[in-house]
């Protein structure tokens, strides 16, 4: 998001429940320091009528709702941190309300997200280390989407490392037995599976092994980890983080909700820390601080991946070619060195329903890199003159956009824009131009894209950028218009797109938060653009392993034998794309998909594969410094990277599409219980419609339409050949050696398209 040069120092974000808590442990599991821990809590407002209720309580107050935050067991947060963590605690009471419900926040004064943002302000005032904040969402676009927006205007970085991490089950598995929490529920909404004066203040672990969140998940589709507002918990005692002590709830009533029995809430009128003993406080801090222990997550372990690309690897090179004929394919130095020049006209194709492609995009003028600024006779560097040609490429585009607006009945802007292609001479340029390509795009639901080096004086006429980019008229507008006025006679595209409720014009994919679903945006663009519900556009995606933002590598420096660092990063760029297609569906079946729907796509290899390949080769033969550049192995590149890819693509990347959600796959059989009603997803796709639980969205909504779950059959993956072209350029970012981009199909258009 911003820079992760490092571990970071975070405060955690507690709610109290076993979410947080969790997701705490986790990223100090990934080395980031936690420094203290922060809460909103419930205003109280006075019960109106208790005539019911048999416990003589009828002046209890109960809380506030929150669309954003759990309320429920908030009296016991400070002593969870300051006398069972021994950190600094800091409390703000939630003022606000949910006034801007849109999945896509944007700032609005009284609002309860503002609340976030004045305490994590006031954190920041005691504590100016702080780095990061840590939290629990787990499948709650809403949550997390104003989490990030929070961290942004903070400039700092989202810690999520539930989120989208695992199955259902595997989840609460992982919270319960890696993490070692012990939690109480204290508030139940989950009728007549979960009733108030039955279940809560009963042990999660308990009801988990007895079987009752397993009976509940096959009945009534419950998520047995509660992400969809079932139930909130409390915890009681984390060995790992209540280091001194663990929670004793001394006196404990239940509240129901006056409009719904089946609602209630444990309020605790008096609890205690019990304090732990030394020996006990010396045991925790070895766990604590054993970072080998294991993670549920669906992401492989990098020696199972080295396995799996190292039979691969081996595969297609048993099937090459012995001759050494095949190894002649070596470009001469004269095609490398010459100019192209060409008359530098950018390429404008505008297709029916507003969608342009404007490609060529290059600087009349290439940027003489001895021009400077106040007379001075001093060099100006290779960089600046690159963003010198980026500004005016901007320029260009601009005028392209407003002459474009003038010959159609909407206003077309850089918003509009769903996908960029960014060509650099060299890599090194792109943090200068990053800043500027900000300025003009914007971090709010930007175009997802692809940036590439191809090597100095590549680009036509010895420029140092150049960029094409596609666009959808009046998209931009789309995302962020809640409503238009139907009394309106003009006949726009936003008009149309916002009459047709079966197919959002546009969708964007933001994901901005560390964790273990897939890589982070590092600069100012998505991970994925959604034309129609039909065309996915997913960003140029490396071997980053998601939760460290760091390259995947092999354990050994030196070449081993079979896989190469490329060939692992080459197979988790597949893994990773395959996680953002998973994150798209929502669990709905509409939006996302798998490898299978590609209906085209690159795969760019660096000259630091190439050199890698190279020198395990002359290794492999002895060959010592005798080689020459008839030896360079091309076929042996072109052929590794096509059966990685395949691999790949017929196995999904690793990634068992829906498995986040609980839904069963495609391949499964329709009763199975792992299965949640379809109804419960929007027109996207998304469980709730994106919002915390059914109640909100129903809410929100006013109704909760019903969806049909379109499925189709997977055919055999040696039947589909996805067309790949594969690429060897000079540096790719992050020093990468491998990165692919991808043009799927939806679940539903490859259905209909019979792609897979």
């Amino acid at each position: 998001f911003f820079c992760w040069a490092g571990n970071m120092k975070f405060v955690a974000l507690l709610s109290g429940g076993k979410d947080s808590i969790y997701a705490t442990l986790l990223a100090l599991r990934h080395g980031h320091e936690l420094v203290c821990c922060a809460h909103l809590a419930p205003r109280r407002r006075r019960r109106l009528s208790s005539s019911q209720d048999n416990d003589h309580h009828d002046d209890e107050d109960l809380e506030e709702e929150s669309y954003m935050y759990q309320t429920a067991g908030s009296e016991a947060v400070r002593l969870q941190v300051e006398e069972c963590m021994g950190l600094p605690f800091y409390v703000r009471e939630i003022r606000g309300k949910s006034r801007n419900t849109s999945l896509v926040y944007e700032e609005r004064g009284h609002d309860e997200v503002e609340d976030l943002f004045h305490l994590l302000q006031t954190v920041q005032k005691s504590h100016s280390e702080i780095e990061a904040v840590s939290s629990g969402a787990i499948l709650s676009t809403y949550q997390r989407t104003r989490i990030e927006h929070v961290c942004q205007r903070l400039r700092l970085t989202s810690l999520s490392y539930l989120w989208r991490m695992s199955s259902q089950r595997a989840l609460l598995d992982g919270i319960l037995d890696d993490g070692g929490i012990e939690a109480v529920l204290v508030r139940v909404a989950c009728p007549p599976g979960l009733l108030p004066q039955k279940h809560l203040n009963r042990n999660l672990r308990s009801l988990r092994d007895d079987g009752t969140l397993d009976d509940l998940h096959g009945r009534w589709g419950m998520h047995p980890a509660g992400e969809g507002g079932e139930y909130e918990t409390l915890v009681v005692d984390c060995p790992a983080l209540f280091r001194f002590g663990r929670l004793k709830l001394e006196e404990v009533v239940v509240v129901c909700d006056e409009s719904d029995e089946g609602v209630g809430i444990l309020r605790i009128r008096n609890c205690r820390v019990e304090k732990k003993m030394e020996k006990q406080e010396s045991g925790n801090e070895s766990e604590k601080g054993n970072g080998n222990k294991s993670i549920t997550s669906h992401h492989y372990s990098t020696t199972a991946l080295k396995g799996i690309v190292d039979h691969v690897a081996q595969s297609a090179k048993s099937q090459l070619p012995t001759s050494n004929s095949t190894m002649q394919s070596t470009i001469p130095k004269s095609i490398q060195n010459r100019v192209i020049r060409s008359m530098h006209l950018p390429n404008v194709r505008i297709m029916k329903g507003g969608l342009c492609h404007i490609s060529a995009l290059i600087s009349p003028i290439a940027c003489d890199n001895n021009y400077s600024n106040n007379n001075s006779n001093d060099k100006v560097d290779e960089a600046e003159a690159a963003v010198r040609e980026f500004l005016t490429i901007t320029q260009m585009l601009q005028t392209l956009l407003s002459r474009l607006t003038s010959s159609s009945t909407s206003s077309i802007t850089p918003q509009d824009i769903i996908y960029v292609h960014l060509y650099l001479s060299e890599i090194s340029h792109f943090a200068k131009i990053n800043r500027h390509y900000q300025q003009y795009f914007g971090t709010h639901l930007p175009p997802s894209r692809s940036c590439v080096a191809v090597g100095h004086r590549a680009l036509p006429g010895g420029r140092r950028v150049m960029m094409d980019c596609i666009l959808q008229c009046d998209s931009g507008r789309y995302l962020r218009t809640d409503a238009i006025d139907e009394n309106s006679t003009t006949d726009s595209f936003l008009q149309r797109a916002m009459a047709n409720h079966h197919h959002p014009l546009r969708k964007v994919l933001h994901v901005q938060s560390l964790s273990t679903w897939a890589p982070v945006c590092i600069g100012p663009y998505s991970q994925a653009n959604v034309l129609r519900s039909s065309l996915v556009f997913l960003a140029g995606m490396i071997g980053l392993i998601p939760e460290t933002m760091r390259l995947i590598q092999s354990d050994g420096d030196d070449y081993a034998e079979g896989a190469n660092d490329w060939e692992l990063e080459l197979h988790q760029s597949w893994r990773n794309a395959a996680s953002v297609l998973d994150g798209l569906d929502d669990g709905g079946g509409v939006a996302g998909g798998k490898l299978e729907d590609c209906l085209g796509g690159l795969v760019y290899l660096s000259l630091g594969a190439l050199e890698e390949l190279f020198l395990s080769s002359v290794k492999g033969r002895g060959n010592g410094g005798g080689a020459n550049d008839n030896d360079i192995p091309w076929e042996e590149l072109w052929s590794r990277a096509n059966s990685i890819s395949r691999h790949a693509v017929s196995c999904n990347g690793g990634v068992v599409m829906g498995k986040v959600d609980g839904l069963s796959s495609s391949e499964s059989n329709s009763n199975s219980n792992d299965g949640i009603d379809p109804t419960l997803y929007d027109e996207d796709g998304m469980l709730y419609g994106g919002y915390e639980d059914e109640e909100t969205w129903r809410e929100i909504s006013g109704s909760l339409p019903a969806t049909a779950t379109v499925t189709a059959t997977a055919n055999d993956a040696s039947e589909s050949e996805t067309p790949l072209l594969a690429v060897c350029l000079a540096e790719l970012p992050m020093k990468a050696k491998a990165e692919v981009e991808l043009i799927c199909a939806s679940r539903r258009a490859a259905s209909c398209l019979r792609v897979v």
